[in-house]
This record gives C-alpha cells, structure tokens and sequence, in this order.
C-alpha cells in the first residue's frame, strides 16, 4: 500500500482514493461515511477532508465495513478485470501491449463504455503457450 504524506493535517479523497487504490467516487463515499462517524461522535468536520491521524488510526484498526473496501476481491478470483488490473495480472506490462493481447487473444468484454479482460481466457491463453513451448 502506498504510504501517504506525513506532513499533510487533512487528507482529501484524492489522497485517500491513491492511498486504497479506490476511485476518487469511491472515495468520496468513504470521505462522506468517515464523517458521520466524526460527528456522530461529536466532532467538528472539514468538507471534503478527513484528519490524516484520525484516518490512519482508523485505517489500521481496518475500517472494513466502510465503503466498499469489504467488497475488494482479489485479482485472481475476479473473472473480469479492468485494463489496469489486467495490466498488473499479466505481470506489469504496458497498456498499449495490454489492449492488444486483450484483443488478439478474444479475452475483450465491453460492458457499455468500459472495456474489461476475462481473466479466464488470458489464463488458457497463457496455458496453451505453456504447452506449445514444451
């Protein structure tokens, strides 16, 4: 996980959203539920921004339940994945190479705008270039 600034009083959603590897949407939300707690428990809150030791605290007592970070599924068990995550998965390559192995092996899915990779296809894909390099 990417340490975030020491520095920084407040934490933003853009913050948060790198720190998690989340959207900044996804983000946002949890900035939002970060601060029902906040102020449920009597506290003054900033718009948009969390206290950084307040979020760290909480981050390391494993906020699980708030926003969608208890939905996260690792890569290997995701049938689908974004060009990013497929990136990662097929071993860090670029996303001008991850667009076209996507396209060359027929692993595309598009689900409206959003291009997806089945990770099973790539996976007999790298299967049977196994098998051929034997």
């Amino acid at each position: 996980m990417k340490e975030m600034e020491e520095h920084k009083v407040f934490y933003t959603a853009t913050d948060i959203a790198s720190d998690l590897s989340i959207s900044e949407r996804e983000a946002v939300e949890l900035v939002k539920k970060l601060h029902k707690e906040l102020q449920s428990s009597g506290k003054l809150v900033v718009s948009g921004k969390v206290p950084a030791a307040w979020y760290e605290l909480r981050k390391a007592e494993g906020f699980m339940s708030i926003g969608r970070q208890e939905e996260h599924i690792p890569l290997t068990e995701r049938r689908l994945l974004s060009i990013k995550d497929f990136r990662e998965y097929a071993g860090d390559i670029g996303d001008g190479m991850a667009r076209k192995l996507a396209k060359e092996i027929c692993a595309t899915v598009h689900i409206g705008d959003r291009l997806l990779v089945d990770r099973l296809r790539f996976d007999e894909w790298c299967t049977k270039q196994n098998r051929q390099e034997q």
